[in-house]
């Protein structure tokens, strides 16, 4: 279990997070939303290790986060930040392998094998395994740090996985496969967490969802009862109506459009009017005709 007790962290003498508790459990997927500036990648810090709280506690199966030396904790967690930049020509496989080294002296080169072979195929890379990191899009080498960390517990599911805006440069494909991935591991019983910008994949694979503003938590509870009209604005500050699928009964957030006047935009232009497309009415006549037609 991982339990965070009233933790709260300032910058510069800014406050960034104030008196923030929760507790997640083995199995749970929890996605952090919030605006930007809520507070979402320095709680995620806190939570790594990176960054210790002014005050309270985080402790991760029983024990003080801080208390842990670095090699025993990189057992136990795995964090995905929002920004790894690489700019040595490593492969793809020589990167994922890098999830392995807390592990050198505690596992087989089978089992490190096995984790690097697994977490390629998932993740899609196994077709790129000898490319060079500096070859790949931007959503690409973010595959390759998702298989890195998924590497790194492979093999230990009593852990946490750290996911900070792990959809970042995908398209929608390795969007939805990259939280589907988190969502599988959830089961398998690690504890996941995971920040967000898009409020309907969270709501798609997230089993609670924790929303952020000004440093604070102000909601904590399921999609449903986190996920509504009301809470979008206070959060985000647009108007949006809540919807549930009937297939899947999973909650849809629609945000209404924002209209700005143009005429407002660079005064010394002119605003261009949007030409008018009239439809043609089709006759009877000419409709049988058009049937007619052999394509």
């Amino acid at each position: 279990m991982l339990r965070v007790e009233s933790i709260s962290y300032k910058l510069n003498n800014r406050p960034l997070l104030k008196d923030i508790s929760f507790c997640i459990r083995p199995g749970e997927m929890v996605a952090l939303l919030g605006a930007n500036g809520a507070g979402k990648s320095t709680l995620m810090r806190l939570l790594s290790g990176e960054r210790k709280p002014d005050s309270g506690r985080i402790m991760l199966y029983g024990a003080d986060i801080k208390g842990y030396n670095r090699k025993v904790l990189a057992t136990k967690r795995a964090y995905l930040q929002q920004y790894n930049p690489i700019t040595m020509a490593f492969s793809v496989k020589e990167i994922v392998m890098m999830g392995r080294y807390g592990f050198k002296s505690l596992s087989s080169a089978k089992n490190d094998q096995l984790a690097l072979t697994e977490t390629m195929e998932i993740c899609g890379l196994t077709d790129l395994a000898d490319r060079s990191m500096l070859s790949l899009s931007g959503g690409e080498q973010q595959r390759v740090h998702l298989a890195r960390i998924l590497a790194q517990l492979w093999d230990n599911k009593d852990s946490v996985l750290l996911l900070d805006e792990p959809t970042n440069n995908m398209d929608i494909q390795f969007q939805h496969q990259t939280l589907a991935i988190a969502a599988a591991m959830a089961k398998k019983g690690y504890m996941i967490i995971v920040v967000l910008h898009e409020v309907n994949l969270a709501a798609q694979y997230a089993s609670r969802i924790i929303i952020l503003k000004d440093g604070r938590k102000w909601w904590d509870g399921t999609p449903v009862q986190v996920l509504t009209p009301q809470h979008m604005y206070t959060a985000f500050g647009i108007h949006a109506q809540a919807y549930t699928d009937q297939s899947s009964l999973k909650t849809i957030i629609v945000p209404k459009e924002i209209k700005l006047d143009a005429g407002k935009f660079n005064t010394n232009l002119k605003t261009t009017q949007q030409p008018v497309y009239k439809l043609k009415t089709i006759e009877t006549d000419e409709l049988i005709n058009l049937q007619s037609v052999k394509i």
